[in-house]
């Protein structure tokens, strides 16, 4: 098993503790990885709740669709591991957002998995991309304290 400890353990400004469900489980008795990719889009709809983009309302799509998942596993999860998803704006461009996340036990900062989510603004009437509003900049740049995020 490796044991890679993070090199930014405190770099996330929004973690979201995850609950290892039984059926989270494959043949082989760890989390299986479509559940790790179900923890980090949980970690990712609370991150849009906290800072304000996304009040949990649907109405005519939420404005992003996903385009781009990387996902490196680094140490399998056991039924009943602390877990915790940390994400953050990695970079925030015209019309995509990247989401920046990592996996971890939440009691020892083991990293389990961690990688890049890209994000398209998105209008779903018109079924095409938008630039990502002003409002959102304001919002991301706000809540993780980085004003570089509204350049």
């Amino acid at each position: 098993m490796t044991t890679i400890t993070p090199s930014y353990p405190q770099e996330f400004p929004y973690y979201e503790d995850i609950k290892v469900r039984y059926s989270d489980l494959d043949t082989l008795q760890h989390v299986n990885n479509v559940s790790i990719l179900e923890y980090i889009e949980t970690a990712r709809t609370g991150y849009y709740r906290a800072s304000g983009i996304w009040d949990g309302t649907i109405r005519n799509g939420f404005g992003m669709v996903v385009a781009s998942v990387k996902i490196d596993y680094l140490t399998s999860i056991q039924f009943g591991d602390p877990v915790r998803v940390g994400i953050k704006v990695g970079h925030l461009g015209s019309k995509s957002l990247r989401f920046r996340f990592q996996v971890e036990n939440s009691e020892t900062k083991i990293a389990f998995a961690r990688g890049e989510v890209v994000m398209v603004a998105y209008n779903h009437t018109e079924e095409r991309s938008q630039p990502v509003s002003q409002e959102w900049r304001e919002k991301l740049a706000a809540f993780e304290n980085n004003q570089e995020l509204l350049a």
